[in-house]
C-alpha cells in the first residue's frame, strides 16, 4: 500500500476538509479523492463519509487511522536510517526523453526531493533515448526515465509507467467525432520522431510498408516543435495526451478517434548496478510513488502502472 496515500488519509482525517488536505499536501482536491478511492477500493471499506456538507471518519476508518499513523512513522524512521552520508546531498543528474519531460511527472518529483532532500540538487538532461542510456553507460548520467530497449547487465530498469499514444491533430483537420482508419491518417502530413527512435521505428511497424510509403512525413526530435507543428497544422502526430492537454483543453488541438489504436509506450526507470550511492534507489521510489499519483487522476488507457 502507498506511504503518500496513507497520508492522504491521515491528513484528511484531521482536517475533515478535501480542499485544505489538498493544499497541505500541495496536490488537488481531485488526487485526494482518487487517493482515498483507492485505499477504500483495495481493502473494501468505507474510510469517510462525505457529503456536500461534511466529512466524517468511519469506526473502520478510525481502526485504519490507528494502524496508517504507526506504519508511516516507522517507515520515516526506516527511511532515515538508510538514507545515504550526508543527508542525500550532492547533484543527481536525471536524464529524461521528451515525451516524458513535459508531463507533470517531472515538476512533481522535483518538488517532492526538494521537500524530502533540501540538500540535494538535481540536474536534468532533456534527450533521445539511445543518447541518453548512452550517457548513462558513461557515467555522464545518473538516473534515465525512458525506454528499455533490451536487457542490459549493467543497468537495474524498473518499470515506471505506460503511456496511452494517441493520433492528435490541429481541431478541424477532421470532422469532429468522425472515426478514422490507417488510410485517413496517411492522408494527412505526419510528423514523426526522429529517424532511428524507437518511437519511428514504432510508427512504421504500425502504418505498415505500404501506408509509411505513401504518406508525406517529416521529422522532429523535439517534442515541443512537433507540438507547435501540429497546432499549425503543418500536420498531425501520435502523441501521449497527458502532455498536451492545456492545448487539448483549450481546444487548439484535438485527439482523433483512430482505429487500430495506437500501442502504449511502456517507460522505466534506471541506473547503473555499479553505483555506490543509494540515491538512484531514492530518486526511483519517488517517481514510481509520483507515477501511481498521476496514474490515479487519468483513466486507464491514458496512464497506466503496470503489474
Amino acid at each position: 500500500m502507498n506511504i503518500r496515500f496513507m497520508e492522504t488519509v491521515i491528513c484528511l482525517a484531521q482536517c475533515l476538509n478535501f480542499r485544505v488536505t489538498a493544499e497541505r499536501l500541495n496536490i488537488t482536491p481531485a488526487a485526494v479523492s482518487s487517493r482515498i478511492l483507492t485505499i477504500e477500493n483495495e481493502l473494501g471499506i468505507k474510510l469517510f463519509e462525505r457529503d456536500s456538507k461534511d466529512v466524517r471518519i468511519t469506526p473502520e476508518g478510525s481502526i485504519f487511522l490507528s494502524g496508517a499513523l504507526k506504519i508511516v512513522q516507522s517507515y520515516h524512521e526506516l527511511r532515515a536510517q538508510l538514507q545515504p552520508a550526508g543527508d542525500a546531498g550532492g547533484t543527481i543528474r536525471l536524464g529524461v526523453m521528451p515525451s516524458v519531460a513535459p508531463s507533470q511527472l517531472l515538476p512533481r518529483m522535483i518538488r517532492r526531493m526538494e521537500q524530502d532532500y533540501p540538500r540535494l540538487s538535481v540536474l536534468v538532461e532533456t534527450d533521445g533515448n539511445p543518447r541518453l542510456l548512452d550517457m548513462l553507460d558513461s557515467g555522464d548520467l545518473d538516473v534515465v526515465i525512458g525506454i528499455k530497449r533490451e536487457e542490459h547487465p549493467s543497468r537495474i530498469c524498473q518499470p515506471l509507467w505506460n503511456l496511452g499514444m494517441y493520433w492528435v491533430a490541429r481541431t478541424g483537420v477532421f470532422p469532429s467525432g468522425e472515426q478514422l482508419g490507417i488510410r485517413d491518417i496517411v492522408s494527412q502530413p505526419i510528423i514523426s520522431y526522429a529517424r532511428g527512435t524507437l518511437n519511428h521505428d514504432r510508427l512504421l511497424e504500425y502504418l505498415g510498408e505500404e501506408a509509411a510509403a505513401d504518406c508525406e512525413m517529416h521529422y522532429s526530435n523535439s517534442l515541443a516543435t512537433t507540438i507547435n507543428l501540429v497546432e499549425a497544422g503543418i500536420g498531425i502526430a501520435v502523441l501521449p495526451p497527458v502532455v498536451v492537454q492545456d492545448q487539448l483543453r483549450s481546444g487548439t488541438l484535438s485527439v482523433l478517434d483512430v482505429h487500430p489504436v495506437f500501442p502504449q509506450t511502456p517507460y522505466h526507470i534506471m541506473w547503473q548496478r555499479s553505483s555506490s550511492s543509494g540515491i538512484p534507489l531514492l530518486v526511483s521510489e519517488i517517481a514510481r510513488d509520483i507515477a501511481r499519483e498521476i496514474a490515479g487522476e487519468y483513466s486507464w488507457d491514458l496512464v497506466n502502472i503496470p503489474d
